[in-house]
């Protein structure tokens, strides 16, 4: 697949959603910039190079300013980068020129109907939204994977601690909760949130082979702040058969 670059494209024109005003915003303050990768990282590259996939064509829906891309580049994957947020892929510019034909200002309806990748991820991304959207997110990246490929995710699970002003949305039957933050949340307000359960990703997940199970990651707030954060972690692949 040949990505039609960074500068706008589909979003030329459009008015900018929340998400993509937070995060542009983030970005230019230089978030995440100093953070080491999440270890899922070399799950991923341990997992690609294991079924031979570190030379086919991948997918890192998501990749942000590149905290997590940039390593996995550098570990040996050809990885698309995608992500809604033009500030964020400027910044991966900056760091790594030579990947700027690699990165896709968008999401997942800017690439081509019928491109599929040896190796999609996606690391703290698909909880945006409600639980609708993000379950819809996840099926769709699902689909982006080429049979024989992996699939690695994180997310947002429940049990995380909150502790911006929000209103929850819905508690789901599944365990899951939606969460909207507040007008007086500085930060992200009307932003929409889904906490993901076991039982609602495991779901998701269901009929593609675990090479990482689902793993419970528990961690102080990388920022100092109080609270702690709880993640779902796994990677799966893809049968032939589908």
């Amino acid at each position: 697949m040949t990505p039609r670059g960074t500068p706008g494209f589909e979003y030329a024109g459009r008015i900018p959603s929340l998400a993509e005003v937070y995060w542009d915003t983030e970005y230019a303050q230089g978030r995440l910039l100093d953070l080491p990768p999440e270890p899922l990282v070399e799950d991923i590259l341990s997992a690609a190079r294991r079924f031979g996939l570190t030379h086919d064509e991948g997918l890192y829906i998501g990749v942000g300013n590149g905290r997590n891309y940039l390593p996995l580049v550098a570990g040996g994957l050809d990885l698309v980068g995608l992500d809604i947020s033009a500030v964020g892929l400027a910044e991966i510019r900056n760091r790594a020129p030579e990947r700027a034909h690699r990165l896709v200002h968008g999401d997942l309806g800017a690439l081509p109907a019928d491109a599929r990748f040896g190796v999609v991820a996606g690391i703290n991304v698909f909880q945006h939204g409600t639980r609708e959207q993000a379950h819809a997110h996840v099926r769709a990246a699902l689909d982006r994977v080429a049979p024989g490929g992996l699939f690695a995710i994180r997310v947002t699970a429940v049990g995380t601690e909150v502790t911006r002003p929000y209103e929850v949305l819905g508690e789901h039957d599944d365990g899951s909760m939606t969460i909207r933050y507040l007008p007086e949340d500085r930060d992200a307000p009307g932003i929409t949130s889904h906490y993901f359960s076991q039982a609602g990703l495991a779901e998701l997940l269901g009929g593609h082979d675990e090479v990482l199970p689902l793993r419970d990651d528990r961690t102080d707030r990388a920022t100092g702040k109080r609270g702690r954060r709880r993640r779902w972690e796994a990677i799966v692949r893809r049968g032939y058969k589908f």
